[in-house]
């Protein structure tokens, strides 16, 4: 046999071998996925992603310790008014009257003590096919189905109130020594802008809107500190029920 058969035969040899090297590519892959922690560790890894491109917002994210409000029901009787080292005090934000009202979703901060994936993804808000860290807190009652009066959590005035489909009606009230509130969600509003009120007064009733609308009818309640979102849980009383 001559050199050029030697080589047409090593070459028809090579031919043949490469479909076997896909086809075995091809088995590896299968085997993988077909191993029952291969999707739940896929989805892990998503969710880490994710979160991981939430805790890039810095700017919007600061350490406030373990956040224990989620889930826990807000007593209906107004606890005493927590004062801050800047004597600016705090109440929650409903009316007094309001019975089996709750936290349904918490304040993101991916420095939170004891945080973990699951605990995190609970507090990313889902909108318009894109996700972002929770910059306060949703309380609701029970079945998020019934209204409840909402109230000034720290005096202030009143700076902006307006009303779009995607936020429902929205009042923001800037208080002492930095302190801007945003009341978002709201069904009715009882104020106006520039309005004075004091703290417990009645700004409205909870209502729905379109970028929460798995929460049902709730109160969006966010705290800024000079600008900077912190998380209401540390300012708000901590007695609950």
């Amino acid at each position: 046999m001559n050199q050029d058969e030697n080589k047409q035969q090593n070459g028809i040899q090579n031919d043949d071998q490469m479909p076997e090297d896909n086809h075995s590519g091809e088995s590896k892959w299968k085997a993988f996925f077909a191993k029952r922690w291969a999707f739940p560790a896929l989805y892990l890894m998503a969710a880490a992603f994710i979160i991981a491109l939430m805790y890039g917002q810095a700017h919007r994210m600061v350490n406030v310790g373990n956040n224990d409000a989620a889930g826990q029901a807000v007593k209906t009787s107004q606890p005493a008014a927590v004062t801050t080292a800047t004597t600016t005090s705090f109440v929650w934000p409903i009316a007094p009257d309001t019975t089996d009202a709750r936290v349904v979703r918490g304040f993101f901060d991916a420095n939170a003590k004891g945080a973990t994936l699951q605990t995190l993804a609970a507090d990313l808000v889902s909108y318009d096919q894109s996700y972002q860290g929770s910059t306060g807190v949703d309380i609701a009652m029970a079945g998020n189905s019934k209204t409840f009066g909402v109230v000034a959590a720290s005096a202030g005035t009143v700076t902006d109130v307006r009303n779009s489909p995607v936020m429902g009606w929205t009042v923001v009230i800037q208080s002492a020594n930095g302190y801007t509130e945003t009341y978002q969600s709201l069904g009715t509003v009882d104020v106006k802008e520039g309005q004075q009120v004091t703290q417990g007064q009645d700004l409205g009733a909870s209502g729905y809107n379109q970028r929460e609308a798995s929460l049902g009818n709730h109160l969006f309640f966010e705290v800024e500190k000079n600008g900077v979102a912190v998380d209401p849980s540390s300012l708000l009383p901590k007695s609950m029920s």
